[in-house]
């Protein structure tokens, strides 16, 4: 009997060996190639490769056949729960399909390049990026190794590349009107991610829309869709002494940010002197403490039309783009009031 080193993974070849086969028997084996096999052979080999411990390698019979049932996932923002949430919805659906998901972490956008190089690599059958701005030369690339590209929440910016993301624009006048038919008239932005078109267009749909109510300012903030950062607004506009009674953050982890320093900073309450709508809908473990009202994304069926959308290239590889937008709602919580009744 052929002894294996225990400190060493076992190979098809040692399988072949003891089993008295060929290394290409083992392969058929266990790729479902179609060739026969007997059964008597089959079991045996079976049984041996368990008690060596050996597992065939997915992406190494990949790369061999040029083809892989892995989907890459680019993403930055581990810490924003609204990503991991469409993380997993990705994750069981694709495997659901038969594919599993392989996560590249973005730091920053000069890492898009060499994430998307790597996934190139492994052969992907796909991608999926959240996170990125992407280039010309980069979208070229992909379209060159026939690897479907799909921008998830984010649009294109002109690029030849597959898109699904909610309606920004049409979600900041939503917001716009919703505070300002309940007679806000001092409007705060508490801005996303410079750079990204999330954040581009919701600032635009908001302000344009507040100025065409009568509106003659709107007061913007930085921000970056975090927790902190709704923090430090709200701390902004206390010791700069800025009059303001409805404010939309850019997303949902900011307007609690807000609402914290508010509540545990100030004397000012939530909603009888200050509205906040936030923006993502993400569900609250805390609602009675925190009963953000929200503008909510259909996060699932986004996930199901990239998901649907990137398999349809993966069998029908077009140069084509397509682009998808939805439409989000408003959820009514508690943090909004309607001062036409004061």
């Amino acid at each position: 009997m052929a002894k294996i080193l225990q400190n060493k993974r076992a190979t098809s070849k040692d399988v072949a060996r003891e089993a008295g086969v060929s290394q290409s028997t083992v392969s058929r084996v266990f790729n479902n190639s179609g060739i026969s096999v007997s059964d008597t052979k089959k079991q045996r080999i079976l049984e041996i490769a368990e008690r060596l411990g050996y597992r065939p390698s997915q992406i190494a019979r990949s790369l061999n056949s040029q083809s892989t049932k892995i989907i890459g996932f680019v993403i930055s923002e581990f810490e924003s729960e609204f990503y991991m949430r469409v993380l997993s919805l990705f994750t069981k659906k694709l495997q659901k399909a038969g594919y599993l998901v392989m996560i590249f972490n973005l730091y920053d956008d000069l890492g898009v390049e060499k994430n998307l190089k790597t996934a190139l690599e492994y052969q992907v059958a796909g991608l999926v990026i959240t996170s990125a701005t992407l280039s010309s030369p980069l979208v070229e690339g992909c379209l060159r190794y026939k690897t479907p590209v799909f921008l998830f929440n984010r649009i294109s910016d002109g690029l030849n590349v597959n898109t699904v993301c909610c309606d920004n624009i049409d979600g900041g006048k939503t917001i716009a009107n919703y505070l300002i038919d309940r007679g806000h008239k001092k409007l705060v932005y508490i801005s996303g991610e410079e750079k990204s078109s999330t954040n581009r267009d919701r600032k635009k749909g908001f302000v344009e829309q507040s100025k065409s109510r009568g509106l003659s300012e709107v007061t913007v903030l930085p921000g970056n869709y975090k927790y902190e950062a709704g923090f430090a607004a709200a701390e902004t506009l206390i010791k700069n002494n800025i009059e303001f009674d409805g404010v939309f953050c850019a997303a949902d982890a900011m307007a609690l940010g807000f609402i914290d320093y508010i509540k545990y900073k100030t004397k000012l309450r939530i909603p009888e002197d200050i509205s906040i709508i936030g923006f993502d809908g993400i569900p609250l473990n805390n609602e009675i403490h925190y009963p953000l009202t929200t503008f909510k994304q259909p996060m699932e069926r986004m996930v199901d039309k990239t998901i649907e959308g990137l398999l349809n290239k993966i069998e029908n590889f077009t140069t084509d783009s397509v682009h998808y937008l939805f439409y989000g709602q408003i959820v009514v919580r508690g943090s909004v009031a309607d001062r036409n009744k004061k």
